[in-house]
């Protein structure tokens, strides 16, 4: 019997042009690529996850703060802080809230592949 892997849609957002787009790979997870070339602005595209929804284009206040936790190591990936739980930290709705949830969860950060997000 051969293992069936699922195919997930994958966002990678591109700061510098706010612009999310979905990516489907036949991959084991830990093969997802970490970035991409953005395909409208040639820029950086991160990969965010098959959980992550974008703010509109023009809420350069919601893309600041997605930009600001991006830096953080914060790619919205799911955080559970007890590991018999399937209940995930959600994520700040503001830039402010942002600024103490890096803090708080530091620990879940991620290293990134990549220096500064443009």
């Amino acid at each position: 019997m051969k293992y069936y892997r699922p195919e997930y849609s994958m966002s990678f957002a591109c700061c510098e042009c706010r612009t999310s787009n979905k990516r489907q790979f036949k991959l084991a997870p830990c093969d997802y690529p970490k970035t991409i070339e953005c395909p409208i602005c040639n820029g950086v595209a991160i990969n965010l996850g098959r959980h992550f929804k974008p703010p509109k284009k023009s809420d350069l206040v919601q893309w600041k703060k997605v930009k600001f936790l991006i830096e953080h190591g914060f790619v919205f990936q799911k955080i559970r802080t007890d590991k018999n739980s399937v209940e995930s930290i959600p994520y700040p709705d503001t830039l402010a809230q942002a600024k103490e949830f890096v803090i708080k969860y530091r620990q879940y950060s991620v290293e990134l592949p990549y220096k500064k997000v443009n």
